[in-house]
This record gives C-alpha cells, sequence and structure tokens, in this order.
C-alpha cells in the first residue's frame, strides 16, 4: 500500500516551475540505476539519488551504508559520512541523520538520511555531492579569514565586547568558557549558498552583533580570503503591531518558589522552562520575574511567553512524542521586554526573544507567535531549513504551522487562521495568503523574488505552504493562479498535523525547497496511512492547489520476482517477492494447481514441467485491480545442470556434474546453520579444468 504516491504523483515533480531538476525513476528503471531499488528519485547536479527505497528483501545493513554510497562518487577526494542524531519514530522506524565530509570537514548542505527497520535501511534520502574540483586545504588562517568577516559585518558593537551578555551566556549554556567570540570551523559550502554551485572550502564564523543587532554565519573562502556566502541567524515574526490586547486571558501555568518569591521557572516540561525580562534594553538578563504567590494577577509580557512555552511544549509532546524541540528535553529560555520599542519577536538559534512592540504598549508574545519562535527552533534541531529563498520559506512556513496548531489545541475556542491576531495586527492569514499580500500559488501572484529582500521572500513565500496547510486541516475547493480548479478533503488538524511534522522531522534538509517538501510530504502520508488512502490523496491534491506538483491519480500495479526460477530436480520450492504498488490484496496463481492469498508466499512445485505464475493485486475501489503474467516463468527439468547444497559441517561431498549451481545447506533462499563450515569436491568426469563463477 505505502508505494502508491510515489509511483503516481512523484512524475509531476518534473513540472515544477523550480531551480533543481528532478526525476523519477521507478520498477525496472529505478533498478537500472540503483541495483534492488523500486524508487529512486535524482536531481541534476549530483549522480548520487536524493531518494531510493528498496525492494522488499533486498535492504541493505545499516553498517554498509557508507561503502554502498561510494560507487556514486567522481572525484578523487575522500567522502565520507559522519552520525550526527538518531531517532526513533512513532510507528517503528530509527532515523539516522548523517553529514557529508571531504577529508574530514563537513559538507554544509550535505545532509543524508537512512530510514531503518532491524539494522536494514529501507530507504534514504538527502543531498550529498558527488565530486570536488576545488582546493582541499586551506591557504589563509583562521585569524586572517576571521579579519575579512568582521571587516564585512562592519558592525558597532559585538556581543562578546559586553561582559554582561557573555555572563549570561556562560550561564545559560552552563558552561563557563562559553563565549560569544566567534571560532572559525573549516566547513565546504557551495558558492552563493546555491546548491548546484560549485564546493568551496571557507572558514565558517558566527557573529552576533549588538549594533547594529544580528546574528549572522559568515562563510569565508580558506584561499583568498573572500566572503563566499552569509547565512541569517535570526529567524523573526516578522511583526508590526499597535494596539493594546488581552492575549490569551487567564491560564493555568506552572512556576517554582526556591525558598522566596515565585518565579517563571519550571523543571516538570523537560529540561525546563524559563522566562526573564530584559528591561527594555538589549542586555539579557538573568533576574528572575517574581511574585509573592503562585498566583499572577499583573498582566505582563512574561506571562504570555511562559505560557506559550509551555503549551508549544505540551504539543510537541502530546501530538507528537517529542520532548522540546530537541527530542531530549531542550530548556526553553525566553527573554520579554527586549529593547525600547521593539516591533519583533526572534529565535538566535539558543533562546526566544520578545520585543514590546511600537510604543512599548503591544508586547508580541501572543500565543501563535510563541509557538513560531519556538517552532524555528524544532527547525534548526531537524531539518535546519536555511533562511534564505525557498528553503527559508519552509522554514517561516513551519513555523506558522505549527504556532497556529498550538494555539487551535491549546485553546480551540480562540484561535484563527491568522498569525499574530492578537496584537490587533494580522501578520499573515494561512487561511487567504493573498489578503495581506503573501502567495497560495507556487510563483502565483505576490511571489517575492527568490533573491531579492527579506532573504528571498521566506515570510512572503510561506504563503504557498501555509495556504496548503490551511486546505490540508479544513478542506477546500476553487481556482489557483494557473488556472487549475482544485478540490482537497479535509484530513483535520491532528493529521494534518501530523503530515507536516514528520515531513519537517524525517525526510527535509538544509537545502529543500518546495518540490522536496511536496515529495516528502506525500512520503509523510504514505507513511502514516498507507498508499493510495484517503489522507495521501489529501496530501497531494494540497499541493496540486497551491501549485506544486499534479492531482491525485490512484493506480495499483502489479508485480513480483523470485531469486531461483529453475530447478533440475522436484519437489523444488520458490520464493516470491511480493513488488506490487498499491495492492491491498492479492491472489496468486502459481500454474500446478496451487493458490495464495499471502502478500510474499512461497510454493513447492512436486513436479517437473514449465509454469506460468499469475498475480492479481486488489487496491480497493479507489486503486483498482492490476494483474500480471509471467508465462513459463518457472522451469523444473531433469536436464538442467544440477544445483547442489552444501553439507552440513563434517562431511564432505563431490560434484562430477559439468555445469550447476552450489548453495550452502540454506539454499537459494535459506539461511546456513550456525557455525557451519562445509566442504565440496568439484570434479567433473574428464575435465582438465573447471570454471568458477562466483
Amino acid at each position: 500500500m505505502k508505494k502508491v504516491l510515489l509511483l503516481i504523483s512523484v512524475f509531476s515533480i518534473l513540472s515544477i516551475n523550480a531551480a533543481i531538476t528532478t526525476t523519477v525513476l521507478t520498477g525496472q528503471r529505478a533498478a537500472e540505476k540503483v541495483a534492488n531499488s523500486e524508487i529512486v528519485r535524482l536531481k541534476d547536479f549530483t549522480n548520487i539519488p536524493n531518494y531510493v527505497r528498496f525492494r522488499k528483501g533486498k535492504e541493505i545493513p545499516l553498517v554498509k551504508l557508507e561503502s554502498w554510497l561510494s560507487q556514486f562518487y567522481t572525484s578523487d577526494a575522500k567522502f565520507g559520512i559522519q552520525l550526527i542524531k538518531k531517532e526513533q519514530d512513532q510507528i517503528g522506524y530509527t532515523h539516522y541523520r548523517y553529514q557529508q565530509t571531504v577529508n574530514g570537514v563537513p559538507v554544509k548542505f550535505g545532509i543524508y538520511i537512512a530510514h531503518v527497520k532491524n539494522g536494514l535501511v529501507e530507504s534514504i534520502n538527502g543531498e550529498l555531492f558527488d565530486n570536488i574540483s576545488g582546493a582541499i586545504s586551506a591557504s589563509i588562517s583562521e585569524g586572517s579569514a576571521l579579519n575579512s568577516a568582521l571587516n564585512h559585518i562592519n558592525a558597532e558593537t559585538y556581543k562578546w565586547e559586553i561582559p554582561a551578555q557573555e555572563e549570561q551566556l556562560k550561564y545559560e549554556l552552563e558552561d563557563p568558557t562559553a563565549t560569544f567570540y566567534p571560532k572559525g570551523e573549516l566547513v565546504f559550502i557551495n558558492n552563493n549558498g546555491n546548491i548546484e554551485d560549485v564546493l568551496i572550502l571557507t572558514y565558517r564564523f558566527n557573529i552576533y552583533s549588538e549594533k547594529p543587532f544580528g546574528r549572522k554565519e559568515v562563510y569565508v573562502n580558506a584561499q583568498n580570503g573572500s566572503i563566499v556566502w552569509m547565512e541569517d541567524k535570526i529567524h523573526e515574526a516578522d511583526v508590526v503591531g499597535s494596539a493594546n490586547t488581552l492575549y490569551s486571558g487567564t491560564q493555568t501555568i506552572t512556576c517554582d518558589n526556591a525558598s522566596g518569591p515565585f518565579r517563571l521557572r519550571e523543571s516538570g516540561r523537560g529540561n525546563g522552562i524559563r522566562t526573564y525580562s530584559n528591561g527594555n534594553t538589549t542586555n539579557y538578563s538573568t533576574a528572575d520575574i517574581t511574585n509573592g504567590s503562585a498566583n499572577w494577577t499583573t498582566p505582563d509580557a512574561a506571562l504570555d511567553a511562559h505560557y506559550g512555552a509551555e503549551m508549544t511544549y505540551d504539543y510537541f509532546l502530546n501530538e507528537h512524542g517529542r520532548n522540546s524541540i530537541d527530542g531530549n528535553g531542550f530548556t526553553l529560555i525566553s527573554h520579554v521586554h527586549h529593547d525600547n520599542n521593539y516591533q519583533n519577536a526572534f529565535w538566535d538559534g539558543q533562546r526566544m526573544t520578545y520585543g514590546d512592540g511600537n510604543g512599548n504598549n503591544t508586547p508580541l508574545t501572543s500565543l501563535d507567535i510563541a509557538g513560531h519562535e519556538i517552532a524555528h527552533g524544532l527547525t534548526s534541531n531537524t531539518a535546519n531549513l536555511v533562511y534564505q529563498a525557498e528553503s527559508g520559506a519552509l522554514n517561516e512556513s513551519f513555523s506558522d504551522i505549527f504556532g497556529n496548531s498550538v494555539e487551535r489545541v491549546a485553546r480551540p475556542a480562540q484561535y484563527s487562521w491568522e498569525m499574530g491576531e492578537d496584537l490587533n495586527w494580522v501578520i499573515r492569514d494561512m487561511s487567504n495568503p493573498n489578503a495581506n499580500g503573501d502567495p497560495d500559488t507556487y510563483f502565483g501572484t505576490n511571489w517575492a523574488s527568490l533573491t531579492g529582500g527579506d532573504n528571498g521572500g521566506v515570510h512572503t513565500n510561506s504563503g504557498v505552504q501555509n495556504f496548503w496547510y490551511y486546505l490540508l486541516t479544513e478542506g477546500g475547493s476553487g481556482t489557483n493562479d494557473n488556472g487549475d480548479a482544485y478540490t482537497v478533503n479535509s484530513l483535520g488538524l491532528t493529521d494534518a498535523g501530523r503530515v507536516a511534522f514528520r515531513n519537517l522531522t524525517v525526510y527535509l534538509t538544509s537545502s529543500s525547497e518546495y518540490a522536496d517538501a511536496r515529495f516528502y510530504g506525500i512520503q509523510s502520508a504514505v507513511d502514516l496511512f498507507g498508499g493510495c488512502t484517503p489522507q495521501v490523496e489529501s496530501v497531494t491534491n494540497a499541493w496540486y492547489a497551491v501549485g506544486v506538483g499534479s492531482l491525485y491519480a490512484p493506480v495499483t500495479v502489479s508485480d513480483f520476482a523470485a531469486p531461483t526460477l529453475t530447478s533440475c530436480s522436484a519437489p523444488f520450492t520458490v520464493n516470491f517477492n511480493n513488488l506490487s504498488v498499491n495492492g491491498m490484496t492479492y491472489n496468486w496463481d502459481f500454474g500446478d494447481g496451487n493458490n495464495s492469498t499471502q502478500n510474499s508466499p512461497s510454493n513447492t512445485y512436486n513436479n517437473y514441467g514449465t509454469y506460468t505464475i499469475e498475480l492479481i493485486a486488489n487496491g480497493g475501489p479507489s486503486c483498482g485491480i492490476d494483474t500480471t503474467v509471467k508465462v513459463a516463468y518457472v522451469t523444473i527439468d531433469s536436464n538442467l545442470a544440477c544445483i547442489t547444497i552444501l553439507p552440513t559441517t563434517g562431511t564432505v561431498s563431490t560434484q562430477t556434474s559439468c555445469a550447476g549451481t552450489v548453495y550452502d545447506s540454506g539454499g537459494a533462499s535459506g539461511n546456513y546453520g550456525s557455525s557451519e563450515d562445509a566442504q565440496i569436491t568439484i570434479a567433473p568426469v574428464g575435465a582438465s579444468t573447471v570454471d568458477l563463477t562466483l
């Protein structure tokens, strides 16, 4: 069941107006490109597949993944992969996320993910590079590269120059040696951050400036000191507002009492939730916000931020089984009352920060914005979508998706599809992106230039996936900017959220674009609900509605194979491997009067002869029925070269035939016995030489 959507819908990726050309191969075409595969997705800038699903029974052991990848490299550089994260999901898979390296140096966008059950890789996906032609060792020092980076940023003041900021960082990280001072790391990065461009060896510096405010990762060419690329690490809500609000009203929160006043801290959720005030300065304070009792009666932005962090933690734990944004209880730290008249909120890679808005009278701490900012932390700890162009738009959209979902779950009587409505200023409208100047169709009306301001339109172009999520949750029909009429059936909030969460946390990588979000969004639905299901149909049609890919077109494809098809003697057992796509039930006719309804059955033939095999795969009323007939597929003939089975330990046998096949004691498809050491002598009568093919 899990194959239908991929077979049908992925072909439409070829028609998407995306920056990277993709091709999807299935069935025999996939196997020709990658041995033992049933689906292969390729991108034009690398020889290494973007996605491979292996045939059932042909999966590769996880321990052989790195050697398996070596077949695709086209240069002599020492490529490798390093495990950076291992996570188990709720449906039995363990996901291993790897960073590609060249001579031990990480490749920024080189991320590959293995999806594993019982030690076997069922599928893999991600971006790996097969070639490097530039220098692989640095010619300038780290200090020289840092000077180039600082000259480029050219800030008046940096965080490490402010003692209070340095002390706060040490406190937050519980590390007395922590500092904002940039330390260089050698990294391969594509020129201008363009995944299709050449790889360049660089020094990477994380530079946090106080005035003007900003945090960027700067990549400096390790040969000549030029700036190759900069990545913005401040992920903002992009908010302007100036209204008094009630926000979430009176809610239950958790605080603590450390032999004194009550503090906005708790330890029950993950590794804790803490909320502090910056006192309308830019100094990150460690001073607790306190109250005389556990009942906080005076409204304050800190209460909203604290409540928002708690509700967001609960959403990810209760709805998706994730312990905070990193899966390991990451401490959620919020700083409110940041700066003076600061009309924004942001995640900076380690904490949330909220301004009080214009006139310091509209704190940007509403529940959906709190969820939005914390969701940036989830993205940083999973797909780590780069904050520019399409990957940045997806980054922003996932924050809107989960910020909205947190609001709907935490206070179902008070929510909307508008982001920031509690501020009396609508930032984005997920149900109607056009209303706020955002696109609801890929490359449609209001689509922002990918090379323009706002890091290539990350806040604007997020409207496409936002509208996809709205349609997936609520359902709807209409006509998009391409003139395509669509109808999407509602999945509801829970299932729509599960699809989005799995897509972000399991499949997407730092350079993923809209075509990837569609492909792996569909695969996420297949994983969760099975192929050719109503959920998969809705996910596909919602992407079609926003101009990414084609309509859902269900189909069942019948196919099978067997490892051994001929024998010189009877009885002979054939093990059939079912390769069908979207079948729900199966009917086998083995040609000898025997039948089966098993998925991948075996059949024992007791008589000599040639047998035609028929498999009927039934995908139900939505997907239909498909039949495969393989004529004269199995042959049992005494004139064929016989198959010899090796004896078990302790005996020796002699084979005198001129031709044949030798198996261990398990035969053609079974396992050999424990600790066996079998011997055979091959001695055809009258032969002077013997040719062996191993």
